[in-house]
């Protein structure tokens, strides 16, 4: 991964965890001088794989890790867990929502909220990273 870390926070594998995940991402997204719109399809790309994440870690003592990284042309949240990881082959492929159900949406909402949506497994847990490259920046309001 190129360029600098900005942040990276560890949570609990539990639903709870999401929410605190989720304002770490914005606080993230604001800094990086991101507009209304591109934070909010950061934030909810973001919590969606959170959610996975806590998920899939869910087992005694599981954690997952979001990290944030802003290289000046697009930011890349990264969120790994450390569970047993999931078949990735046809998630978030486009399908007729009468055949989806209730679940699968996330990897779907993923795709289309962020430029760039890839997942890896090294054995030790999945890592989704989100990338946003976000042209119209507000620096001028950065933090």
């Amino acid at each position: 991964m190129s360029g600098m870390i900005q942040f990276e926070a560890n949570f609990v594998s539990a639903p709870s965890a999401v929410a605190d995940a989720r304002h770490a991402v914005r606080e993230f997204a604001v800094r990086a001088g991101l507009d209304p719109w591109d934070t909010s399809d950061v934030v909810l790309a973001a919590g969606e794989a959170c959610n996975n994440a806590a998920e899939h870690a869910h087992v005694a003592g599981g954690r997952f890790t979001v990290r944030g990284v802003d290289d000046g042309t697009a930011i890349a949240i990264e969120v790994t867990d450390y569970g047993d990881g999931f078949d990735l082959a046809g998630k978030g492929a486009g399908m007729d929502p009468e055949e989806r159900g209730v679940r699968g949406l996330g990897i779907f909402l993923m795709r289309c909220l962020m430029d760039e949506v890839s997942y890896s497994n090294d054995g030790d847990g999945t890592t989704v990273r989100l990338v946003k490259r976000s042209p119209n920046r507000n620096l001028n309001e950065a933090v």
